[in-house]
Parts: structure tokens; sequence; C-alpha cells
């Protein structure tokens, strides 16, 4: 394939992670993009990142550096990869599909149903490939796992038990305000989560009842001695009843306001036994395999074309792998495995929970992705100036 002509849009946080995931592709001898331009609002951050991508793609040219996204539009892009604030995703991807450009962008979506519907509405307007940055289900465990799942080793799923408890007091920047971030953790990471349901169920899910609580008010520099804080305005604590097709139910529960003793587990089970996402498989007549076994007999049982697919030049980084995907939806014609509707529905099913706790009641998944039900999300819509 032709290298797609790539920006990069933000180059702080997470940015680095896609940097160092493009240099891992060029150096394993997968060279889909040439990364032609970064932009950022602080000169100095864009500027060190063009220096880092100039030193893989050595004799190509160094990187244009840029402050203002409608001179980098201006350029001769093709793509633009975004990882921005997320309360900045949806007016950059919205200007660079205007402008004709395929868009990655890193999750989740947007931070409000109307907002990531612009994009989407956006992306179809023109024509253009949208991909959302859903790392998570691409490492070799995840798709172990789910090769297992589709296999029927557990049965018939039934019940999934997926729980993070403990306490998390320091300071994380724009992520602790809700106007930022949209929410936290169970929007930040729980996105991520939330991807996972969909895809190691394969299933949508149609109801959400859950409550979600802000204990601490603060957060600091020193979180032992309390000491440096400033308050916050995102929940500490989420815990979530999620109802799917197919008679399937979902326990979610995150706490990062306990402390103390904290745990974590991470069980699926079905009519003939469970995955644990910790210690492998296990079914009722005491059978029990590791999750490492179940990674060698998937790596093993791969076909040829298959595994480059999944996995260009022996590549495990799934940031790499996503990136390379968005690549070949680019040049091919294909559809990203996650998409601009599969984003929207992770988006979906971690804004329920905030509506059902807002309002006091189970929310359908339906009502949220069609946008009638934001007591929670409307303060961040006007924030964003979307009516």
């Amino acid at each position: 394939m032709k290298p797609i002509k790539l920006a990069l849009a933000g180059c702080g946080g997470i940015a680095g992670a896609h940097v160092n995931a493009l240099a891992e592709l060029w150096e394993n001898g997968i060279r889909p993009f040439r990364i032609v331009a970064v932009c950022d609002v602080v000169k100095e951050r864009a500027g060190d990142a063009a220096a880092q991508i100039a030193q893989f793609q050595k004799n190509n040219k160094k990187p244009a550096v840029f402050t203002d996204l409608d001179k980098l539009l201006a350029a001769d892009v093709e793509a633009v990869d975004i990882c921005t604030l997320h309360s900045e995703h949806h007016t950059l991807a919205t200007r660079c599909l205007a402008a004709g450009k395929h868009v990655h962008i890193e999750k989740p979506l947007a931070i409000t149903m109307r907002a990531g519907r612009q994009i989407m509405d956006a992306a179809v307007d023109a024509q253009r490939v949208l991909a959302v940055g859903e790392n998570y289900r691409r490492s070799p465990a995840e798709r172990a796992t789910n090769q297992a799942l589709r296999q029927g080793r557990i049965g018939r799923p039934r019940t999934f038990y997926w729980h993070d408890v403990g306490e998390a007091m320091g300071k994380w920047g724009w992520r602790n305000f809700k106007r930022a971030a949209g929410a936290g953790w169970t929007l930040d990471g729980g996105v991520h989560f939330a991807d996972l349901f969909l895809y190691q169920l394969g299933t949508r899910a149609h109801q959400v009842t859950a409550l979600t609580r802000l204990y601490e008010p603060y957060r600091y520099d020193d979180p032992a001695r309390r000491q440096g804080a400033w308050q916050v305005d995102v929940e500490d604590a989420a815990m979530a009843l999620i109802q799917f097709d197919d008679e399937v139910v979902v326990q979610w529960t995150w706490q990062g306001s306990a402390p103390g003793q904290g745990f974590n587990k991470r069980v699926l089970y079905g009519s003939e036994g469970c995955m644990d996402w910790e210690s492998g498989l296990w079914l009722r007549d005491g059978t029990h395999v590791e999750r490492e076994t179940l990674v060698e007999e998937y790596m093993q049982g791969l076909a040829a074309a298959e595994k480059e697919r999944l996995f260009p030049g022996g590549v495990t980084n799934p940031i790499a792998q996503e990136l390379n995907d968005f690549a070949a939806a680019v040049r091919l014609g294909t559809v990203p495995e996650v998409d601009g509707e599969m984003g929207f529905r992770a988006l979906a099913l971690c804004l329920a929970l905030f509506e059902s706790s807002w309002f006091g009641r189970p929310v359908s998944l339906q009502e949220i992705e069609r946008c009638e039900t934001e007591g929670y999300q409307a303060e961040i819509n006007r924030a964003l100036g979307i009516v």
C-alpha cells in the first residue's frame, strides 16, 4: 500500500503511546503511514513529537509542526489521528472530516451522545473512514478469550462479574473534571470495559440500572497526608446491573474511594463453566486451562494471513494494531474493527450508568443512543455549546 499521509493532532499524554506504536510498526517493516505533520497548542510539545517521529522515519522528511488546526488541514494530509482532551474530540473530528480527512480518534468517541452523533454524522457526510481507538480487545489474551467463548467452551454465557475496588486519591489533571473529561474512570477507563463486554459477549446491551457516587470531593498532591487538595466533580464509585440480549447480565462495579483492602475480580460464567480473566478457563468437571495456555493455543492455531492481519509483522502492541487496521480501512475501503458505530455503542453503555443514577430508574440503551435521556449530560452539552 502507498503510505498514508498522517497527521497527529494533540501531542501530550496518550499521543506518546501512539508515536511509540507507529515506531514499533516502522521498525518491524510495517509502514502504512508517513507522518507528515503534528499539531498541538503548545508548540514545544509538538516539536518534541516531530523530533521523535523523525528519528524512526529517518530518510523521510521531519513532520511539519503546527499550532493551528486549520493550517494543518490546509496541508497535504490524508488522515488525522486525534489524541486531545476528550472534550475536544467532537470539534476537532468534525472539522477534520469536513476537510475530507479520514479520522482515527482516541477513546472515548466523545463525552456526550450528542457530541458523538455529530462526529458520526460528519463521517457519513464526508464519506470518510472513522475509527475509534479501542485497544484492549486487541491483546492476544482478549483474542484468545474471545475464541474460547465463540467455541462454546463455557457453554452459553449467563452472568459477567467485573469488579475493581480500591482507593486512588491522587490528582489526575483535566480528567478530574466533568466538563473536560465527561466523567471519571467509569467513562475514561470504563469505555474500554464497555467495549470488552460488547466484544466478548457478541451481543448488545438493552437496559442499565445503576448508581454513581462522589464520596471524596477532593484529590491531592499527597494523598497519604491529604495535602495539596483541589475539588473535583467526577464520580469515584459506580455500581451497575446491565442486561444484555440472550438473558446475559453484567454486574459492573468500580470504586476509587475504598480505603483498606481492595479487590479485583473479572469472571464470566456460562452454562458449562467460567472464564476468569486472571486464571483462565474452569469447567464444571474440574478441568482448568490457564489463560497463558489459551493464548498459546490461539496463536498457534491462527492461519498465516489472519495472524498477519491481527498482529502485523508479529507486533502485539494493541495501539499499533489499531492504527494498522485504520490504515487498511483507508486504503482498502474496509470497515475498521472499531468504527464510529461501535465506539458510539460503548459510549452509550457508559453514559447509561450516569443517566440511570441521575433519574433514579433503569434506562434503555435505545433511549440513550437516541439522545432522549440527558439529565447528567445536559450540563456538559451546554458547556460544549451543543443544543
